[in-house]
């Protein structure tokens, strides 16, 4: 009786820390791809822990990298969650709170050929883009969710500026891609559409970005040639 006992006892540690290790990769490797597919850009993920018993999950490390633009276009350091982790494995994954600390923002736009584009504009192209979806046939539902120490950082390589804002802290309820919740992607392009509006308002001014939009090199290589002209007629007479 007693061995068989430790039997169930070895068994049950073992099976355990099966789920602790391996469960914490899969769903990890999982997660990444899912993101990376329904955001059209490549996620990576430092390390994943969900404590199983207590129905609590730390992801470290998150980076959403550009695309068309060098570096990274998120950042963030922690993210705590306290969800239901039985329904890890349902097609409705219930998430009861969501808290995201160190949050770092890539602004990246260039100027070339009288047209602006940016990193956020075309990631918002690609989140109205059907083809560009989760593989997955899971749903999820995030009842609150805390965004906080977010920081903006306006790059801009050819035009040689580099500025970072502090950005106010986000609160978002109920929001997941399931009927009854806000979908997540709407709540992106919201704050997608809000981060372009403050670079215009805090980093560059309306006008400085109306003269690149107006802004014609070979107007302005003409009217150095009409001048040189100008001068060599002087000259000549």
């Amino acid at each position: 009786m007693k061995k068989f006992l430790y039997i169930i006892i070895i068994f049950s540690i073992s099976f355990y820390l099966s789920i602790e290790f391996i469960g914490d990769r899969l769903i990890k490797n999982k997660l990444e791809k899912n993101i990376s597919n329904a955001l059209n850009r490549e996620v990576s993920i430092d390390k994943l822990n969900i404590k199983y018993l207590s129905g609590e999950a730390d992801i470290y490390g998150i980076r959403l990298l550009n695309k068309k633009f060098e570096g990274e276009l998120a950042r963030i350091d922690t993210v705590k969650l306290n969800l239901d982790t039985l329904s890890l494995y349902s097609n409705n994954i219930i998430i009861n709170n969501v808290l995201i600390e160190n949050i770092k923002l890539n602004y990246y736009f260039n100027f070339t050929n009288q047209i602006v584009s940016d990193n956020v504009r075309l990631l918002e192209k690609d989140l109205k883009n059907k083809n560009y979806s989760s593989q997955s046939d899971k749903y999820f539902n995030i009842t609150n969710l805390d965004a906080k120490n977010i920081s903006l950082s306006v790059i801009s390589p050819n035009l040689d500026i580099s500025k970072t804002l502090k950005l106010n802290d986000l609160n978002f309820n109920n929001i997941g891609n399931t009927s009854e919740s806000k979908n997540y992607k709407d709540v992106l392009r919201d704050i997608f559409n809000d981060t372009v509006e403050l670079v215009k308002e805090k980093a560059l001014s309306e006008d400085f970005l109306n003269k690149l939009e107006n802004f014609d090199p070979k107007q302005i290589e003409n009217k150095i040639k009409d001048k040189l002209k100008n001068k060599l007629k002087k000259l000549v007479k």
